[in-house]
Parts: C-alpha cells; structure tokens; sequence
C-alpha cells in the first residue's frame, strides 16, 4: 500500500504527503501539523495510539523536525490508556509497525519510520512522556 484508499480524512492526507515531499517548501510546518493532526477521529485511547502512530508517522518521516511535536499525541493518549512507564513508549510504536492488523493501516512510510527512526527518539520520547504525564496527571 502506497497509500490510505479509504476514509476522506486519509486520502487527502495522502495527497497532503504527496503534495509536501514533492514541494516541501509550498506546505508550511504550521499547515502541515494543523492538517495532520486534523486528520486525526475520536475513538478509545489505544485505538486513538494505533491511529495517530499511523498518520504522524509519515509526516515525521517527511519532516523529522516536527517529530516531538506530532509524537505528543499517541503518547499522550498512551499515557490516558494507562501506560505508566516511560520506558515502555517506543516498544509500543514498534509493536503497532509488526501488527498484523492494525486499528489504521500504516503506509509503508509510516511503518519504516517506526522501525528505523522511532527506536532512535527514545529520549525524545521519554521528555515528552514526562511532560504529557505532568499536564495529564497531578
């Protein structure tokens, strides 16, 4: 798969994807996480992981420079299912790239982003951990 060919949010965003690596300098960061992140659909919290893993992993492909900003929001629903231990984030990014069955299908930009880049955020990953647990739990 190339590419998200079912629900409207997903196949624009997959024309979003397109359009930024092909003219990355027509689609600006501020756009780009605002489009991304409106992609995102109410579900449970380790569905919303699985989902927002699946849609911001390409974009920090695209843009690793954005990487903590869009890694925030599975983690933080991570952090809402109940995951308490910081060391535990990127296994779960690695988990959901072998899954055979995932809540949303990840591109196969996407799955090679968690496998190859996801593992080298780990600290990234564990200060955003941190200060998401801060903001949710007193």
């Amino acid at each position: 798969m190339d590419s998200w060919t079912s629900t409207a949010g997903l196949i624009e965003l997959t024309a979003l994807y397109a359009h930024a690596a092909a003219n990355p300098q027509v689609v600006t960061d501020a756009d780009f996480v605002q489009q991304v992140t409106g992609t995102f659909w109410g579900t449970n919290c380790w569905c919303f992981v699985e989902q927002s893993f699946a849609i911001v992993a390409p974009a920090c492909a695209l843009r690793p420079h954005l990487a903590r900003e869009l890694i925030a929001h599975p983690i933080e629903a991570m952090i809402a299912g109940g995951l308490d231990d910081e060391n535990a984030v990127i296994a779960q990014g690695i988990a959901l790239a072998h899954k055979r069955a995932p809540y949303v299908e990840l591109t196969p930009a996407g799955r090679r982003w968690l496998l190859e880049q996801w593992p080298g955020l780990e600290s990234v990953a564990i200060d955003v951990f941190r200060e998401k647990r801060r903001e949710l739990l007193p």
